[in-house]
């Protein structure tokens, strides 16, 4: 038998007598849920992030997308050797990051699943903010928080002003409402690694999935989803640092054109899961205005015909009035809200 086949036999024997060590098991409160695939590099951060915590009543799993034969199994296994609460399990619902990441949370026990990326981690004391909120708030759907955001040259620390709720209570419509209009939710930083979700919406089905029409959207379509579900806290501290060096967003791997689409196929969905839509614009009517908004992160990268098209929308009625509408609310409502962002370089 050779030391690779050594090593994975080792493997499999330490997660199966992890599995058999205690009889006397209780369900943590939070269940750490990190989807990977070869990211060795990273994953120790997270992990490191987990067991840094001053909170202790959670349980780690990670599922690996590679399996034994990927050098992230083998770190991994040496953590769970040394702390029993971490577990290693191989993606058996078939490859890619969805699935890996239903992977991670089915196996989650733990009356709250924290979703983690492998190349994110947490803020010192997240963990015991996150259950403390649960703890007010029992029954809603999910949570999130604020992030800060690791950029290339700097790390954008995110402030929160003292005139600002720590905590927000939204009701599934508001959530739903909120989450269409592109408001406080997605601008606090809605991503996968800020979210905590109770284990009752997963297991009544609530996974991430795909969409034909939303190749590419599926984190927008699993916000959706649990909205659907149920109430949402938002928490405007910072718990989790966002890297966003080296993974490419959708605005970025997709043409302009394929982010529209996606866009208004997320919208079209959520549009129909909102009960009261007298006063909202249509998908259609919300895309032009959305279009008119990235006109300056676009400018440079698209034709100036392209960039004529989508100026002259400014000019509907229809976009206009949202136009006009969702600057107020943007530059009165939400950005005081959120507060200031404080940088410091990498």
């Amino acid at each position: 038998m050779n030391s690779s086949s050594i090593d994975n036999l080792q493997a499999a024997v330490a997660v199966t007598q992890h599995d058999r060590a205690d009889v006397s098991w209780s369900r943590p409160f939070i269940s750490v849920g990190i989807p990977t695939f070869r990211r060795p590099d990273t994953i120790r951060r997270a992990i490191d992030s987990v067991l840094g915590q001053d909170y202790s009543d959670w349980e780690l799993f990670v599922s690996d997308d590679e399996g034994p034969e990927g050098e992230t199994w083998a770190i991994v296994t040496d953590y769970a050797r040394s702390e029993p609460r971490i577990r290693i399990i191989e993606n058996s619902r078939g490859r890619g990051q969805v699935e890996n990441t239903n992977n991670a949370m089915l196996a989650c026990s733990g009356r709250w699943i924290k979703l983690l990326h492998d190349d994110d981690w947490l803020a010192p004391g997240a963990l015991r903010t996150f259950a403390e909120v649960a703890k007010q708030y029992p029954s809603v759907a999910f949570m999130t928080s604020a992030a800060n955001i690791i950029e290339d040259k700097r790390v954008r620390f995110r402030q929160v002003p003292k005139e600002q709720e720590p905590i927000s209570l939204y009701s599934s419509q508001q959530c739903l409402m909120d989450l269409y209009l592109v408001r406080a939710t997605r601008c606090l930083g809605i991503i996968p690694s800020t979210l905590l979700i109770n284990s009752d919406v997963i297991r009544a089905g609530c996974l991430m999935r795909t969409h034909k029409e939303i190749p590419a959207g599926v984190d927008q379509l699993f916000f959706v989803d649990l909205a659907s579900h149920g109430d949402m806290v938002a928490i405007s501290d910072p718990l989790t640092f966002y890297d966003a060096t080296n993974h490419p967003s959708i605005t970025t791997s997709k043409s302009f054109r394929e982010v529209d689409e996606v866009t208004l196929a997320v919208k079209q969905l959520n549009w129909n899961l909102i009960k009261d839509r007298n006063h909202l614009p249509p998908p259609e009517t919300l895309l032009r205005a959305l279009r008119v908004a990235r006109i300056p992160m676009r400018f440079h990268q698209q034709s100036w015909l392209t960039t004529f098209l989508d100026g002259i929308q400014i000019f509907r009625p229809s976009v206009m009035k949202v136009a006009g509408w969702h600057v107020l609310n943007h530059v009165f409502a939400i950005r005081p809200r959120l507060g200031r962002v404080r940088t410091r370089r990498r």
